[in-house]
């Protein structure tokens, strides 16, 4: 029998990579760090000014904006403003990305069907 995993924001470490510019995340809930399966989910931080850029991916993904401010990009449609509290679903493949418009960090939980966030191929957008 499987067991039940907790974890708390403050006992996971920040990750960044100079790929990915500023942004910064955390591992909540990932196979690699946990015994887990079939879910994954996280915590994406976007500085002011800053953007996850144009992609896609094949699994669907939901994300949870949890602070800050900012837009949904989407492919040839306008954009979409983002609050706290603002819930996106995203359906496989389907381009999209962040640009936080605000003054403060925009802090987005992203929530996967996959084991792990490594799984996950991210396909920019030219």
């Amino acid at each position: 029998m499987e067991k039940i995993v907790t974890s708390h924001l403050d006992d996971c470490e920040w990750q960044q990579s100079e790929k990915h510019g500023k942004l910064r995340w955390k591992y909540l809930v990932d196979s690699t760090h946990f015994l887990s399966h079939g879910l994954s989910c996280g915590i994406l931080n976007v500085p002011p000014g800053g953007e996850l850029g144009l992609h896609h991916h094949s699994p669907q993904e939901i994300y949870l904006i949890r602070s800050g401010e900012g837009m949904l990009l989407l492919y040839e449609v306008e954009t979409q403003k983002l609050k706290k509290d603002s819930i996106v679903y995203i359906p496989k493949n389907h381009p999209h990305g962040l640009r936080n418009t605000g003054s403060e960090p925009l802090e987005v939980m992203w929530i996967f069907p996959t084991d792990c966030w490594e799984e996950i191929q991210y396909i920019f957008e030219s």
